[in-house]
């Protein structure tokens, strides 16, 4: 089956911009690094050094995805991040989706600047997930306009790949109970994006991230007209901005920048 049916969708990481602080970007399940090309080059041009790589088994095939393990997004995202992390002064990681979750996931495990994680969508409601161990045997993908068929009146686009290769979305589940056990342990400032619109991932999302991680620099913006894809829909500019101004307020002061008393 073929992967690339849209044009919304990417086979190419992007490292953009130069400077000390550093915004470590990543993409959703079945997305790619399409879904944050707008916000990546924003920060860019803000004087941000950006980095948006794509996860195992995404920017390919639906059948690869379906080969990837919860393990191996963790592996693939804390490798690299480290070697980011250690060439930036400041670093911060921005999350949309599954890439929300990975973002809360590194900012349990290093000193972070701030996370930002747009449309979490750590706890998903139906129980019919429940059954994938047993129905991905029988049907490995998941169209996506068959999921939801009855949920997008407003025809909102999807991303990435046509469908959910069922394998990896039951190893997304494993990921999101893993990273749910690890909340209590982010303390880094935090910034939580979620559209009441989204037909994804329920708003309950962005209130369990809230409400449980550590920090105590925290906040909690609602959209009203956007879709799952925050960052690249009707709102994109204020969601752009938003971060933008997160980013620039938590960057931390250098020490020959303080005056000597």
């Amino acid at each position: 089956m073929s992967s690339i049916e849209n044009h919304r969708f990417d086979t190419e990481n992007l490292e953009l911009g130069s400077g000390p602080t550093g915004c470590y970007l990543i993409h959703g399940f079945t997305g790619t690094t399409y879904e944050l090309r707008g916000l990546a080059h924003f920060l860019a041009d803000q004087g941000y050094r950006v980095s948006a790589r794509l996860l195992p088994g995404h920017g390919t095939t639906m059948e690869e995805c379906n080969l990837v393990k919860a393990e191996d997004w963790l592996e693939e995202v804390e490798y690299h991040f480290t070697d980011f992390m250690l060439d930036c002064e400041a670093a911060f990681v921005i999350g949309l989706s599954m890439g929300a979750g990975l973002a809360l996931h590194l900012a349990a495990l290093f000193p972070l600047a701030g996370v930002v994680a747009m449309s979490p969508a750590l706890v998903l409601p139906s129980w019919k997930l429940r059954l994938l161990p047993v129905t991905s045997r029988f049907k490995p993908i998941l169209p996506k306009a068959q999921v939801y068929a009855d949920r997008n009146p407003d025809q909102h686009l999807y991303y990435g790949y046509p469908g959910y290769p069922a394998k990896a979305l039951w190893q997304m589940m494993r990921l999101h109970r893993h990273i749910r056990a690890e909340l209590g342990n982010v303390t880094a400032p935090a910034l939580i994006m979620h559209s009441h619109a989204d037909i994804t991932a329920p708003f309950v999302n962005a209130r369990l991230v809230h409400e449980t991680i550590a920090s105590t620099d925290k906040a909690l913006i609602e959209f009203e007209q956007s879709s799952h894809m925050l960052p690249d829909d009707t709102e994109k500019e204020a969601v752009w901005r938003a971060i933008g101004e997160f980013v620039a307020a938590h960057i931390p002061q250098q020490a020959d920048a303080l005056p000597i008393p």
